[in-house]
This record gives C-alpha cells, sequence and structure tokens, in this order.
C-alpha cells in the first residue's frame, strides 16, 4: 500500500499503542474496565486521563492556534480508534470539538485563543443548543440574552447538553430578539469562571439506555450576566453559524459509528469462529458467512462515503449542505440495522452484559445516539431533501468538462493527493444545485473506457462498473421525475412529505455507491490486492443498487468472508485503507456486574 496513503492513519496508530489492546485483562483500558464503568453509570475516567495524556485534545484546535488540526481524515482515524474502545469516553471527548467548532468559524482572536488554551489546559467544552421543549426546533429556542449595560443577562435552560457539568466552558445558542426568526438568534462563549455560580446551575445527569456514563445533563441561568465580548461574530448570526459549524461535526459523527461498528463486527465474527455446531463452527453455515460479509460490506461502504467526505470537506466545503447530511443520516443509520442482523448470530449472547461477548450489547446500545445528535435522521433527510431538485434538475451543478472539476476529483478520491487547507468561510447553507460526487461519474465513464481499452483492468470488474453508473444514472433520473411529478407538486406540505424523505434516502444510497467506485477508481494501483482487483463493489452494489443476482453471490462472499477473516486476524480495522490495531489480548469478560474488582455505587 502505497505510503502516502497509510500516512493519514500514523497518528492513529500511535494513539492505538498508547492505549493497548482493550481486550487484554492485563490492561486498565479494557473492555472488562469500560463494562463496569457502564454498568454503574460512571464516566470512563481512566480513558478520559489517557486520550488526554496523549493528547487528543490537541486535535480539536486548529494547527493556526497551536493545535495539530490539520486534516479531517487524520482526526476521522483517530476517532474511530477511541469509539472501538468505548462510544461513552470517545463522544464525551470529542464533545470538545462539537462545542468549539463554531468558535474556529467565527469567533474574535482573542476568543480563539482563550478557548485553544482551555482545551490545551484540559478543559472540556459543551455545547449548549438543545432545550427539553422544542428539541430540533431551533427557531423555537426561548433561553434569551437580554442586551444591558456591557453585555447581557442569560435566562433560560439548556437540556440534554454532553458535558454540561464537567465543562470548564460552554458555546450557548439564545434568542436575542423577541420577535425570533433566522436572526433572531445568537451564539456565546460562556467560560464557568466568569460567572455569577448563584445565577446558574447545573442540571443533573439524566439516565439514558446507552452511553450511561456520559455527562447528558443541562444547564440553567437565571439573569446570568455575560459581557459583551462573549458574542460570538455578531448579534443574529446564531442559527447561520450553528447550520455551518454542524456541517462539520455531522461529518465527523461517521467515525464514532465505525469505531463502534468495528467492535461489534469483531465481536460477531469471532463468536461465529469458535461457536461449534453440529460437529462444525457457525462461520461453516453459509447463511451465517453471509450476514459476516453483509456486515464487512457495510463496514467498507460506511468507511468510503467518511473517507470521501472529510476530504470533501477540504476540497467542496461550499457543497457539505447536503453532504454532511448525506453522512450524518446514512452512515449511523446502516449501522444500526447492521448490528441489528448481526445479533440475531449471537442469539441469547447479543442480550448478555457479561461473557466474551458482552460488548456486544454495549456496541448496540451505545451507537443509536449517534443517529440523534447533531441533528437526528428526519432532520438530515428532510435538508437532502429539500435540495434534491437543486442537484438533479442541473446532474450535480453542470457540465462535466468544468475547468476546476478534474483537479477537485483528484483531491477527493486520490487517496495520495495532498488536501488543500479547509477554509471555513466557504461552507454555504445551499450549495447551489452543486455535487461533485454526481459529476465525477461521467469522468468515471471515461477511465473505464480507458481501462478497458488499455486492457489493464478486468474485464468483467469493468463491465460492472460502467453497468453499476448507469443504475445511478437510471435512480437519479427517477427520483428527478418523481420530484417533478404531479403528486409530489400537489404536497402542500411537500418539505415534510414521506416522498420526499423516501427519495432522500434513495439520492443517498447512490451517493453512498458513487463514493466507494471513485474511491477504487482512483486508488486501485495503491490497494492491497484484494480490494484492488474490485469484485467486492458488486456486494456493496448489490446491496445499495440492487444489483446481481444472490445466487451467483457465493465467490464473492467466499472472497470477502475470506478477507474479512484475513484483516480481523491481523488486526486490521475493517477499511479500504486498514489500520494496525493494539490486539493480542483475550478477556472473557466474565462476571462483569457486580463483581470485586468493579463494586457497585
Amino acid at each position: 500500500m502505497s505510503t502516502e496513503i497509510s500516512m493519514v492513519h500514523r497518528r492513529a496508530e500511535e494513539l492505538e499503542r498508547h492505549l493497548g489492546d482493550p481486550a487484554s485483562g492485563d490492561n486498565a483500558l479494557s473492555y472488562r474496565q469500560f463494562l463496569a464503568d457502564d454498568e454503574q453509570e460512571r464516566f470512563p475516567e481512566a480513558l478520559h486521563a489517557a486520550l488526554q495524556a496523549w493528547g487528543v485534545n490537541a486535535y480539536y484546535i486548529p494547527s493556526r492556534l497551536g493545535g495539530r488540526l490539520q486534516s479531517f481524515p487524520e482526526l476521522l482515524a483517530i476517532v474511530k480508534a477511541i469509539a472501538r474502545r468505548d462510544l461513552t469516553a470517545a463522544i464525551a471527548h470529542t464533545a470538545v470539538f462539537l462545542g468549539s467548532a463554531a468558535m474556529w468559524l467565527a469567533g474574535s482572536a482573542a476568543q480563539q485563543e482563550a478557548l485553544a488554551k482551555v482545551i490545551r489546559d484540559g478543559g472540556a467544552v459543551a455545547f449548549g443548543l438543545t432545550e427539553k421543549a422544542h428539541g430540533s426546533d431551533l427557531l423555537a429556542s426561548e433561553v434569551s440574552a437580554i442586551p444591558v449595560d456591557g453585555g447581557y443577562l442569560l435566562s433560560g435552560e439548556k437540556w440534554l447538553i454532553n458535558n454540561a457539568q464537567r465543562c470548564s466552558s460552554m458555546v450557548v445558542y439564545a434568542r436575542t430578539s423577541a420577535a425570533g426568526g433566522p436572526r433572531g438568534f445568537t451564539l456565546f462563549i460562556v467560560h464557568k469562571k466568569d460567572l455569577d455560580p448563584g445565577r446558574y446551575t447545573c442540571v443533573p445527569k439524566l439516565r439514558t439506555h446507552g452511553i450511561r456514563g456520559a455527562d447528558i445533563s443541562g444547564i440553567a441561568f437565571d439573569r446570568c450576566f455575560i459581557g459583551s465580548d462573549t458574542v460570538v461574530a455578531e448579534v443574529g448570526e446564531g442559527l447561520e453559524l450553528i447550520l455551518k459549524s454542524l456541517q462539520i461535526t455531522r461529518t465527523m459523527c461517521a467515525g464514532l459509528a465505525l469505531g463502534c461498528a468495528q467492535t461489534a463486527l469483531s465481536t460477531a465474527l469471532e463468536f461465529s469462529l469458535t461457536r461449534s455446531l453440529y460437529g462444525a463452527t457457525i462461520s461453516d453455515i453459509p447463511a451465517v458467512r453471509l450476514t459476516l460479509v453483509d456486515a464487512f460490506t457495510d463496514m467498507l461502504i460506511n468507511d468510503c462515503v467518511a473517507t470521501a467526505a472529510t476530504r470533501g470537506l477540504h476540497v467542496v466545503p461550499d457543497q457539505f449542505s447536503t453532504w454532511s447530511a448525506v453522512v450524518k443520516f446514512f452512515v449511523p443509520v446502516s449501522t444500526e440495522k447492521m448490528m441489528g442482523t448481526l445479533s440475531s448470530l449471537l442469539g441469547a449472547r447479543y442480550y448478555l452484559r457479561e461473557g466474551k461477548e458482552a460488548m456486544f450489547q454495549k456496541c448496540f446500545r451505545d451507537v443509536a445516539i449517534i443517529s440523534i445528535f447533531d441533528g437526528n435522521t428526519a432532520v438530515n433527510l428532510q435538508a437532502i431533501g429539500m435540495q434534491l431538485r437543486f442537484i438533479l434538475g442541473r446532474k450535480g451543478g453542470g457540465p462535466s468538462d468544468d475547468a476546476g472539476l478534474a483537479e477537485r476529483l483528484d483531491n477527493l478520491f486520490d487517496l495520495t493527493t495532498a488536501l488543500p487547507p479547509f477554509d471555513g468561510d466557504r461552507l454555504s447553507l445551499f450549495n447551489h444545485g452543486r455535487d461533485d460526487m454526481l459529476r465525477g461519474l461521467d469522468r468515471c465513464r471515461m477511465r473505464l473506457h480507458a481501462l478497458n481499452a488499455s486492457s489493464s483492468g478486468d474485464t468483467a470488474v469493468v463491465q460492472g462498473m460502467l453497468h453499476a453508473i448507469d443504475r445511478i444514472d437510471d435512480k437519479l433520473a427517477a427520483i428527478a421525475d418523481k420530484l417533478n411529478g404531479d403528486l409530489f407538486r400537489l404536497d402542500k406540505k411537500s418539505a415534510k412529505s414521506p416522498l420526499l424523505f423516501s427519495l432522500a434516502e434513495e439520492y443517498c444510497a447512490c451517493h453512498a455507491a458513487a463514493a466507494c467506485l471513485q474511491l477504487w477508481l482512483y486508488n486501485r494501483d495503491n490497494l492491497d490486492a484484494y480490494f484492488a482487483q474490485g469484485e467486492w463493489l458488486f456486494l456493496v452494489f448489490r446491496k445499495l443498487l440492487k444489483i446481481g443476482a444472490a445466487e451467483a453471490e457465493a465467490p464473492l462472499v467466499d472472497g470477502a468472508f475470506a478477507k474479512l477473516q484475513e484483516m480481523h486476524a491481523a488486526g486490521r480495522f475493517f477499511s479500504l485503507v486498514p489500520f494496525v490495531l493494539a490486539t493480542g489480548g483475550q478477556d472473557d469478560l466474565s462476571g462483569v456486574p457486580g463483581t470485586e474488582a468493579f463494586p457497585r455505587g
């Protein structure tokens, strides 16, 4: 594999070595410890401290402010390495990035320097956005900031906030105009040390289904004075700034889902390889192999979607009003479905909170939160649906011979190409019908035909790729026809119609298929033999585009299962471009709840 490609994972592999093998009973940062913390609804202090000691918090701070955040693909790999251990710790720790993203986009120099120091010193940052009565309806938020001499009086309660009690600082979204509306809200950077302690109260931790140890709580303000210098950007720009910062954080949520999925699939695979039934292991049963390969395919698809998107933040940030919503909808939801299917292999064991497979139930519970925060499934599908007509009406934004298109596509999909610096000023609330993921398909056709002409590609594989592009085009044309049809036009509430949501889901599947195809095509000479050959994409296309017959899949399934076993045995993350995991130990996790080693209370 190309050195340039693997370099993006160097820091994640260093972090893996620092944290050690979580399956080892000799490791203080083990699955056993994470399960015990979860049972007691206790914050994972040991793992959190280890992440601080290694310096993960520096990757939440832009390099221009003395941090190490230069590459979103690099941060994605780091997040995956944390999330495969304990999603509670991963979400709590990366919430610092969620809380600070808006500041890096629009905070003043003094505000940014101050917050960077808080983070460098190990302080947590929270994002005071949601309220109990309003949820995702940001225009209905009631927490208010009333202007007074020298500043504002902050009143109201923010609820369901990660790190609300533990944080040193919080970015708060508040109403600054009684009339509300898109220009009626403002962001404020609030440092607890500057507040009158008698004017704010931390709302107690809420008990949750998953990530039980996380500080999911809230904060209530009672005419709490904050200075004029706490305003982020300008008064009235709060909503726009939030929507732009969420384009970054929604994209990075994919790393949380992928890391958690890695552990769930590894657990199910290990069980299948060792569970004896009728004189063999259950992995010898074709239906079991197919289920595992199906999950492996989901992992590859999601990783391709996330890889393309994290590169896209550097290359086409102006298109992320839709790209980020696609990632945030597609990756968490397909991961939840994948785990639900894998649970059938474990049988009763998926339900147990102790034993060798105990981490599965924790992963299954924990992962459900990802599709809820940073905009839930409905919010993201609506964001996609509202721009579909503009995107599909222009087939991704205009002619494929755009002078800058070839360079952008190379930067997006060629993993050996250095990325340009991220430019947050290019983020936009509307992508003006541009989508390079679709526009690149015409160029894919040309490259595939060139492969055929030069005899440098397997003819059957190349023909399969060309057929997939035709299928994507047909599906996109069908979506466009429905959007322009009488049924849709007659729907007065089209923005919330089931049809629009369904079409948005279909578009996400096309986007995912295009990401997989283009990452393969641009990197086939630098991938390992299995991935370079390309037949794994037929499994992708069957899942996303409904291409192929089940009876013809046996050789593909056997090949994919062999690759899955190989990567698992070698301790590699399940990805087109895998990185090395810290592995080697084994712990059966028996008796985790209430043991002497981990007393309750």
